[in-house]
C-alpha cells in the first residue's frame, strides 16, 4: 500500500519544478497553471483511496466497531429523579489511527413533591389517656394539653401551634408516668409565654425538638421526670428528683435548690462532657448528664434553706421567701438594687436563703413570695413577676419587669415601673398600677382585679 505521505511528497516536487526556469527567472503563467492542476489531481486521488473499501474479506482496509451503551439511573429522595442515558460510539481504524464518537444524552427528570402536612385542629381541653399519635401535621391547639396514667403523646414530623389569646393562658401538663415521644418537632407560641410541665414519673424523649428561640415554649419537670434529648434547643427548669441525659444540644437550664449548700461554676457555651448531680433534699437529686453540647444560659430558684456561692457563671436568679410554711410562713423581706450586670463579689440574704456571687454575670433577678410573706423590691432589673403563691404581697418601686402575672390571692403593687408585656390576675388575685407604664395587655380571668392609679379597671 502506498502511503499517502509519499503521494503528498511528489506533489510538492511537482510544485517545487514549477517555480523557476534554468536561469533562475519565473517560468510562464502557463507552467504554473499546469503544476498546480497536476497537484490538484495527485492529492485527490490520494483521498479518493484512502476513502475507497476493498470489498474481499482477506484484506479489510477499514474496521468499524459500534458500543451502544444504555443507563438508567433513579434515585429517590424527596424529590424523585428520574434520569435516563444513552450513548452511541462509532470507532473506524484504519492505517491512520482516527475516532469518531457520537453521545446522545436524554434526561428526563421528574419530580415529587413532598404531600403538605395535614392540618388538625383541637379546640377545648385535649386530655391524653391512651396512646395518641400526631405523624407529618401541623396541629393547631386552643386549650390545655393533659397527658396522664397510662397515656402516651407521639408527635413526628410535625408542628404544634400553642394559641393563646394572652400569655400563659393555657397549659401542657405530662403527669403520673406519662410518656412524651417528639421527633423532629416545632414548637410555637406566636410570641406568647407557655409552658410545659412534666411531673410525677413522667419520661420525655425529644430528637430534634425546637421551639422558637430558646424560651418559647418554656419547660418545667419535678418529681422524678426523666428526658433523653438529642439534637435539640430548650429550655427547662428542674426540681426535685428530675434526670437529664442530652447530647448535641442547645440547653438554658434552670435550678431549683432545696437544702442546698455548695459552690457551683457552671459553664457557658459548647461542652464536650458535662455532669452535675446536686442532692437537693432528704431523698431528691437533680442530674444532669450532657455530651456534645451547648449551654446558652442558666437559672436558679433558691427554695429555702440554701447557701450557694456562684463563681464565673451567667445566670438568672430567683429567690423565694415564705417557703418554709412550717417555721415562717409570713417573713418580710426588702432588697434594691438588683441589677443586669456583672457581680466581682457579691452577697445577698433572702429569707432562709444565702447566696454569694463571684464574678458573675446576672441577666436578671425574680425575687418571689409564697404562704403569707411580704416582698418588697425597688431600683431592680426583674425578669417575670409570676410565680408567687397564697396570701403574699409583693410591692415593686422604680424598676423594670418583663411580665406581671398573679394568681390565688397574691396582691401586686407597681409604682414608677414599666412593665413590657401583660398584666395579668386571675384567681382572686389584685393588682395595682400606680404611675406604671404596661406595653402589653391588661387582663381580668376569674375574680381577678387591676386598678390603675386607685380606680378599677374598665373593660
Amino acid at each position: 500500500m502506498i502511503n499517502i505521505w509519499t503521494r503528498l511528497h511528489k506533489a510538492e516536487v511537482v510544485l517545487s519544478g514549477a517555480r523557476l526556469d534554468s536561469s533562475g527567472r519565473g517560468i510562464s503563467k502557463t507552467a504554473i497553471i499546469v503544476s498546480i492542476v497536476a497537484a490538484i489531481i495527485v492529492v485527490s486521488a490520494s483521498a479518493v483511496y484512502l476513502l475507497r473499501v476493498d470489498s474481499r474479506p482477506s484484506e479489510p482496509l477499514a474496521e468499524t466497531k459500534t458500543e451502544t451503551k444504555t443507563e438508567t439511573k433513579i434515585e429517590t429522595t424527596r424529590e424523585t429523579s428520574i434520569r435516563t442515558i444513552t450513548e452511541t460510539r462509532t470507532a473506524t481504524t484504519t492505517d491512520i489511527k482516527t475516532e469518531t464518537r457520537t453521545e446522545t444524552k436524554t434526561e428526563a427528570k421528574t419530580l415529587t413533591r413532598e404531600e403538605p402536612r395535614k392540618e388538625t385542629r383541637y379546640f377545648g381541653d385535649l386530655v391524653v389517656t391512651n396512646t395518641m399519635l400526631i405523624n407529618h401535621s401541623t396541629a393547631l391547639l386552643k386549650g390545655n394539653l393533659i397527658v396522664n396514667g397510662t397515656g402516651r403523646l407521639i408527635v413526628k414530623d410535625s408542628d404544634i401551634h400553642f394559641t393563646q389569646d394572652y400569655n400563659q393562658q393555657y397549659k401542657f401538663i405530662a403527669t403520673s408516668n406519662a410518656k412524651i415521644d417528639f421527633e423532629n418537632v416545632r414548637l410555637y407560641t406566636g410570641g406568647k409565654w407557655f409552658n410545659l410541665n412534666y411531673y410525677d414519673n413522667a419520661t420525655v424523649d425529644f430528637k430534634n425538638v425546637s421551639g422558637e428561640d430558646c424560651c418559647l415554649p418554656w419547660h418545667s419537670s419535678s418529681n422524678n421526670a426523666t428526658f433523653h434529648i438529642s439534637d435539640s434547643t430548650i429550655g427547662l427548669t428542674m426540681s426535685e428528683n428530675v434526670n437529664i441525659h442530652a447530647e448535641r444540644s442547645k440547653m438554658f437550664i434552670e435550678l431549683v435548690l432545696t437544702n442546698v449548700t455548695g459552690t457551683f461554676r457552671l459553664p457557658k457555651g459548647h461542652v464536650d462532657h458535662f455532669t452535675l448531680n446536686i442532692k437537693n433534699s432528704a431523698a431528691s437529686n437533680i442530674k444532669l448528664d450532657i455530651s456534645d453540647s451547648e449551654f446558652t444560659s442558666w437559672g436558679t430558684t433558691l427554695d429555702k434553706h440554701t447557701n450557694v456561692t456562684l463563681v464565673d457563671t451567667y445566670i438568672t436568679i430567683g429567690l423565694n421567701a415564705g417557703s418554709d410554711w412550717k417555721n415562717n410562713p409570713s417573713p418580710t423581706v426588702k432588697v434594691s438594687d438588683l441589677k443586669a450586670k456583672n457581680y466581682s463579689d457579691y452577697s445577698l440574704i433572702y429569707d432562709t436563703n444565702r447566696l454569694r456571687l463571684v464574678n458573675t454575670q446576672v441577666t436578671s433577678w425574680y425575687p418571689q413570695a409564697w404562704n403569707n410573706a411580704t416582698v418588697e423590691i425597688s431600683n431592680s432589673d426583674l425578669a417575670d413577676v409570676q410565680f408567687n403563691g397564697g396570701t403574699s404581697t409583693v410591692i415593686i418601686r422604680n424598676s423594670t419587669a418583663s411580665i406581671a402575672i398573679a394568681r390565688e390571692k397574691v396582691t401586686y403593687r407597681f409604682y414608677n415601673s414599666v412593665i413590657e408585656q401583660d398584666v395579668i390576675a386571675h384567681d382572686n388575685s389584685e393588682i395595682y398600677l400606680h404611675n406604671t407604664t404596661v406595653k402589653g395587655q391588661l387582663i381580668e380571668t376569674g375574680n381577678g382585679k387591676i386598678f390603675i392609679d386607685g380606680k378599677r379597671l374598665v373593660k
